[in-house]
């Protein structure tokens, strides 16, 4: 039997290289279900590895369409994840079930756009696939897209019906998608998501509206945007920060100046400092300046920022820092109240993994999926 898993193992590593003519030799003495100690398949490894002649070459002599690797991925669910367009239309049009799920319930609709693949996407959305699914995490495919940057994408999941209530959805760490475009600086994606239903009222779990999140993160860009697009300038969030004291206690000059000039008030406390004691005190000396040249009436402590910084403490505000992980497009978060940090795309060499919602059951929260484990980059 070790015999016979170590030949299996060797068709299954020919078929991912694609070595054509090795495979189909070697069909001959080997059955087309054949698996390797890791459960993968001919036709899954050909997938995965794009060869999309060796694939139809596959499912001519009859490789099984549906059968999963031993982490539950089919070789649509591998094309869609690898980016492998060619290979995913013609499994799509052999009928292969586009929203098959792994063995962590990740489809491959969420494989596709956790790695930003558009063209899958496109593939997957025009074949019916299910566009509306989120992971464990609480992300979708258009948070994906959101975090990705990516705009093509972006619109193409915006315009399935029902995806308006994707939009103000929030993960289970309570960050929605327009808090992810604002804080990284995606203008146009911004004005995708309000034009499909979006708010620029939605907070996070800190309370952060997105010109807080803008500012703090300092994105000029994006704060000039917000405000022409009449967003509140003295949001607060649950500490008692408003966009300007966040702008100056990070150091962000320009945003600061922004703010000042769209006429943001400078005389707001959260946690005991004014914007002007934060920048002080951070080492933040132009923007100090900025301040210091201000009319003494703007500097005055305002009756908002006083019943703000008592509610802040009565309310013991916060909330959970960072974000859950999909795949390995994560989120890096700030910790305590300062707005979390902005998403980092996975890059392509990582594996792809994650759980979805319908997976409630504890016991199973590390579970294994994704990809097979073969000799792949």
């Amino acid at each position: 039997m070790a015999k016979k898993k170590k030949a299996d193992a060797a068709l299954i590593q020919a078929a991912l290289s694609g070595e054509r003519k090795q495979v189909l030799a070697m069909l001959s003495k080997h059955d087309i279900a054949a698996v390797d100690a890791n459960g993968n398949h001919v036709l899954v490894a050909a997938a995965c590895g794009g060869h999309l002649e060796l694939v139809k070459e596959l499912c001519d002599l009859g490789a099984p369409l549906e059968l999963a690797n031993g982490i539950g991925t089919t070789a649509l669910w591998l094309a869609a994840g690898y980016g492998h367009a060619d290979v995913l239309h013609f499994l799509i049009e052999r009928r292969a079930d586009v929203n098959a799920p792994n063995s962590t319930k990740d489809t491959p609709m969420l494989a596709a756009a956790s790695k930003s693949h558009t063209a899958c996407v496109a593939a997957l959305c025009a074949a019916g696939a299910r566009g509306l699914t989120v992971n464990k995490a609480g992300d979708s495919p258009l948070s994906l897209a959101v975090a990705a940057g990516n705009l093509e994408m972006l619109r193409l999941l915006v315009a399935l019906p029902g995806s308006a209530a994707l939009i103000k959805r929030k993960n289970t760490k309570g960050v929605h998608a327009m808090a992810v475009a604002a804080q990284a600086g995606h203008v146009e994606i911004v004005e995708a998501l309000l034009d499909a239903g979006g708010s620029l009222d939605e907070r996070d779990a800190n309370g952060a509206a997105p010109l807080a999140l803008a500012a703090f993160c300092g994105q000029a860009a994006m704060v000039r945007s917000l405000l022409s697009k009449r967003a509140d300038l003295e949001a607060y969030d649950a500490a008692g920060a408003t966009p300007l004291w966040l702008a100056a206690s990070a150091g962000h000059t320009d945003c600061v100046s922004i703010l000042l000039s769209a006429g943001a008030r400078a005389g707001v406390q959260s946690g005991g400092k004014t914007a002007l004691q934060a920048a002080s005190s951070n080492g933040h000396a132009a923007i100090k300046n900025l301040l210091e040249e201000l009319p003494l009436e703007r500097l005055a402590l305002t009756d908002e920022a006083t019943e703000s910084e008592a509610h802040a403490e009565d309310e013991s505000a916060g909330g959970p820092s960072g974000l859950l992980q999909f795949t390995r497009t994560g989120v890096a978060g700030a910790s305590g109240a300062a707005p979390p940090g902005a998403r980092a795309s996975a890059s392509d060499d990582e594996p792809l993994e994650g759980v979805a919602p319908e997976d409630d059951d504890p016991e199973d929260d590390d579970a294994e999926g994704g990809l097979p484990e073969l000799s792949i980059h």
